[in-house]
């Protein structure tokens, strides 16, 4: 039968239900008489009643008592009571609470708690996930797909780029659309894999008659901008992007020994290998390569370095290239030559470059390879030594055994400049250094003096 709630009872009904419960009490034994019979619900009680009997309504909100009573499913627990569950009835019981009561019915009983460890079962051979037969190798990178974007002619437009660009037809139009469609990361592996354009984009980012001593000729400004668009092309193509670097790994041995087609202006005598990691010119040249360009190239060669077969290569190059041209970009003064704008352009690129060589060689955050760079072959020189080979001009800068004072030299010069990429980088060196113990410099048979 339904629920019937009564908020407020005639004071008749109210009696009758009290001449009820005191006849109950009445005809129960002496024996119980220990029990406290239940008060009688005001007349302002709000009651529960399943049935039409009077007799079976109790109050909606428990009213405790000093002794244990039956907690009906639906009544509401006013707080703080002592409540139990009866083992033998399996209801639900509470009173009003005594912290300190003493309970008779717990004497004898054993009180004890304690943490019970549950070791895990050891994996079985039938907990491993079966890989069918025939299935592909596993792969972090998974399936590149090709882009939705790919229908409307997109594809068709890049295909065009590639082939324009390996036949040297309308190069900056296709040098625009594939560094623009680079940072794909579908496009950019299909670069990585086509050797050709690899070639041709390597040959473009590194000609040499990019400096900043052109004489501003239309010839000069478009070399300029077809190196930049091929360096920032294939910067964007191997950024975390493991497979295309893989690419690009593959085709290093027949890349590296190759050569890029002569100019008019620009011979080209050196394997293409040497040139992606020689960023500078002679140190006896008095050019400078343009602050911008560099820039992007170091990029470019941060992407590179991720892998360990060519991270060999670079730091096999010195000290004619790799490191070495690092080291003389981070440790060279400004030429007073360059304009305001240039010379705001070649403190970016230092910057760029002791970045380079942090996150590559020295952070281990950053995922650097540690133990590899700086050499642990190579003894600093002495301050006075190496305060010479400074003087002596660029051809010092880029020796490793003055690294540690030529940082320091720079920390002090920019010491008001907390922002200055020295200070970050010295603190990174010297946990390297600490890592590894220092050699001391060689000495000739029967001489007293270092040997350089």
């Amino acid at each position: 039968m339904a629920k019937i709630r009564l908020k407020t009872l005639p004071i008749s009904l109210v009696a009758l239900i009290g001449l009820m419960a005191w006849g109950s009490s009445a005809s129960s034994s002496d024996s119980s008489s220990s029990a406290s019979p239940s008060e009688s619900p005001s007349a302002e009680v709000e009651l529960i009643c399943h049935t039409d009997n009077p007799a079976d309504c109790y109050p909606k909100v428990f009213q405790p008592t000093d002794e244990f009573q039956v907690v009906h499913p639906d009544q509401d627990l006013p707080p703080g009571l002592h409540v139990r569950l009866n083992i033998n009835t399996g209801l639900r019981e509470a009173k009003i609470n005594v912290p300190d009561e003493h309970r008779p019915d717990l004497e004898g009983l054993p009180v004890d708690s304690s943490v019970v460890v549950v070791e895990p079962n050891p994996p079985s051979a039938d907990d491993q996930p079966k890989i069918p037969p025939n299935a592909p190798a596993y792969d972090p990178a998974g399936k590149i797909k090709e882009p939705k974007s790919a229908g409307t002619g997109e594809a068709s437009a890049f295909y065009k780029s590639l082939t324009i660009l390996k036949k040297g037809l309308d190069v900056d139009g296709a040098l625009e659309m594939l560094e623009e469609i680079s940072h794909d990361i579908y496009y950019g592996l299909k670069i990585a894999e086509d050797y050709d354009t690899v070639h041709e984009l390597f040959c473009l980012s590194t000609t040499p008659s990019t400096t900043t001593s052109n004489d501003g000729s239309d010839n000069d400004e478009a070399t300029l901008r077809r190196a930049r668009l091929a360096s920032l092309t294939l910067a964007s193509t191997v950024q975390n992007h493991p497979k295309a670097l893989r690419e690009i790994e593959g085709h290093w041995p027949q890349l590296s020994s190759s050569l890029c087609p002569a100019s008019n202006r620009s011979p080209r005598t050196t394997t293409l290998g040497a040139a992606i990691f020689s960023l500078l010119p002679p140190a006896d040249a008095s050019d400078l390569p343009n602050p911008s360009l560099t820039k992007i190239r170091v990029a470019l060669l941060t992407g590179l370095l991720k892998s360990p077969t060519l991270r060999a290569q670079f730091l096999a190059a010195s000290p004619t290239g790799g490191a070495a041209h690092i080291l003389r970009i981070l440790t060279s003064p400004t030429p007073s030559s360059l304009s305001e704008d240039d010379a705001a352009a070649w403190a970016g690129t230092q910057r760029r470059a002791a970045q380079l060589l942090t996150d590559t060689f020295l952070d281990a955050d950053m995922g650097a390879a540690l133990g590899e760079w700086p050499s642990s072959s190579k003894a600093q020189l002495s301050a006075k030594e190496c305060a010479v080979l400074h003087e002596a001009g660029d051809a010092g800068h880029g020796r490793e055994e003055c690294l540690d004072w030529h940082v320091e030299r720079l920390r002090k010069e920019f010491k008001k400049d907390d922002d200055h990429w020295s200070h970050e980088f010295g603190k990174k060196l010297a946990e390297a250094r600490k890592s590894k113990k220092p050699l001391k410099p060689k000495k000739k048979k029967g001489q007293g003096k270092e040997e350089l």
